[in-house]
């Protein structure tokens, strides 16, 4: 019988070749006579640039995976990576969730042991789990698995210099000195992205930015849950946070960080911060007598969501940390940053349907991303404001360790 499985797979062929006929077949299309010419560039591999193109591995494109690094390569962050990662991962494709969950460098994260100024704690669990992995391994792991997508090209070791809209196309020069062409760009390159600085007029505004460090320790004592990420809410460091988070029973991503505005108001530094924390707070200086860190503190920016960016153009969308996505609570931006990569593969594959991919076709991107996420995320920024408060903070954590209810609420929201 003809059922909705043979249905659904026969529109799904259909469509692709529709967007092989426009990618490939259209009178006079230039851009596939050269390995130096594309349909689209995406520009950054990480967990943005890796998901947006295995979003689009059935689309028929001819697209480029360019980045300055080489991978496998680290990449200075808190490592904790959200829930919502399964679900982006489940709907691009099912096996690229099983074999996630079967990949065996990572530490599942099931909630939060909240520790107030006042030194009292309590154990948040998430409604949906999430994990914690090192960026030199969750990155390359997906970076690995976009690579394998037909009529993908990596370009490693080669970053952006500048970037030209034409009329029919775009053109990418590189720091190498070299040049690609596209019919349109997206620009996945992180918190200090070339795409958006060029092509959106991106700059960086200090109440909408954090800084933070990072730095990973070996054999820390008092890790009594290895499944639970620790967050220290240190009086004389508000607004902002220590983390713990453990890679396993005696390891950890371990990290400080505030708002870029409270930082220069205070003129804070921050591995100075970190150190002092280490060494002499109260609550923590006895579970790293034995520590050992490994390499150095390292620091990195987070240009936090919440408010409308424009992030897409003229032949170009921003995705993830680019778009400005970041969790403004807990400082989180990996899944966000997948999240927006599908829906700009989405858009993506529209636009070459079409062969539109003017600034006024493309805004449905950023309706998208902005219907989606944007409440979320400034409800997170309420909520970090919240923050900045020693005596509610306390009155919630002191609430929390005795109610069940209170504590299932919040795990709900994070």
């Amino acid at each position: 019988m003809f059922g909705l499985n043979n249905f659904t797979d026969i529109v799904d062929q259909e469509t692709h070749k529709e967007i092989n006929r426009f990618a490939f077949e259209i009178n006079n299309n230039t851009i596939n006579t050269s390995s130096d010419i594309f349909d689209l560039i995406i520009i950054g591999s990480g967990p943005s640039g890796a998901t947006c193109a295995l979003a689009l591995k059935n689309s028929g494109l001819k697209i480029a995976l360019l980045d300055k690094a080489v991978f496998p390569r680290d990449k200075v962050c808190g490592d904790a990576i959200g829930g919502r990662v399964k679900r982006v991962l489940e709907q691009i494709d099912p096996q690229l969730l099983s074999d996630w969950e079967k990949f065996p460098q990572k530490n599942v994260s099931r909630g939060w042991k909240l520790v107030a100024p006042n030194g009292k704690e309590a154990s948040v669990y998430f409604s949906n789990y999430g994990y914690v992995a090192t960026r030199m391994h969750f990155d390359e792991y997906l970076f690995r698995k976009a690579s394998q997508v037909d009529g993908i090209k990596i370009l490693e070791g080669d970053g952006v210099k500048s970037i030209q809209c034409q009329k029919d196309g775009v053109e990418v020069f590189t720091t190498s000195g070299k040049n690609f062409k596209s019919k349109m760009i997206v620009g996945c390159d992180g918190a200090h992205s070339v795409v958006a600085k060029q092509l959106a007029g991106f700059k960086v505004n200090l109440k909408e930015y954090s800084g933070a460090v990072r730095a990973y320790y070996e054999n820390i004592s008092g890790i009594e849950d290895p499944n639970l990420i620790e967050i220290y809410l240190l009086k004389n460091y508000l607004p902002g946070y220590f983390w713990i988070f453990p890679l396993s029973a005696t390891s950890a991503n371990v990290g400080f960080g505030m708002l870029s505005e409270d930082i220069q108001k205070r003129k804070i530094d921050l591995k100075k911060a970190m150190s002092d924390i280490v060494e002499s707070s109260p609550l923590l200086k006895t579970r790293f007598v034995n520590a050992k860190m490994k390499g150095k503190i390292e620091g990195f920016g987070l240009p936090l969501g919440g408010s409308k960016h424009q992030i897409s153009g003229d032949r170009f969308l921003l995705c993830g940390d680019a778009a400005s996505l970041i969790d403004p609570l807990n400082g989180e931006g990996i899944g966000n940053a997948m999240w927006s990569a599908k829906l700009a593969a989405d858009v993506i594959q529209d636009a070459f349907r079409k062969q539109d991919f003017s600034a006024t076709f493309l805004y449905q991107y950023d309706q998208s991303v902005n219907s989606k996420l944007l409440p979320e995320l400034r409800k997170k920024w309420r909520m970090q404001k919240a923050f900045n408060r020693s005596w509610l903070i306390n009155s919630l954590v002191r609430i929390g360790s005795k109610s069940p209810g209170f504590r299932n609420w919040i795990g709900r929201k994070l």
